[in-house]
């Protein structure tokens, strides 16, 4: 069993006991959420396809917690005019445990 989720604008596939990381969401390390926007459901080879969301189906998601990415290092730079810029950015996430599929 399976399922492509949308979090943040990107697509994740995913099935349970999975544990993904995803742009940074409000939500307070501990606690359980649902992904109501379901792409995509695979239950023992019966596939539902949403138009553009499979209804009455979410996916329960454990937070276990915020990460930083690694850092990124953005250097700017204009040749003959003493300009330089170096600045560094980490982006934040939060990482989350897939539970069980649950009917609406």
């Amino acid at each position: 069993m399976y399922a492509v989720v949308e979090v943040g604008g990107r697509q994740y596939r995913v099935a349970p006991n999975d544990e993904i990381i995803v742009e940074k969401l409000k939500a307070e390390a501990g606690s359980d959420i649902k992904l109501p926007a379901l792409l995509v459901s695979d239950d023992s080879g019966k596939v539902t396809v949403g138009k553009p969301h499979v209804t009455g189906l979410e996916v329960a998601a454990h937070v276990v917690g915020d990460e930083k990415g690694e850092k990124l290092i953005v250097f700017k730079y204009h040749p003959k005019k003493r300009y330089r810029k170096k600045t560094g950015h980490r982006q934040h996430y939060t990482k989350l445990k897939i539970g069980q599929f649950a009917g609406v």
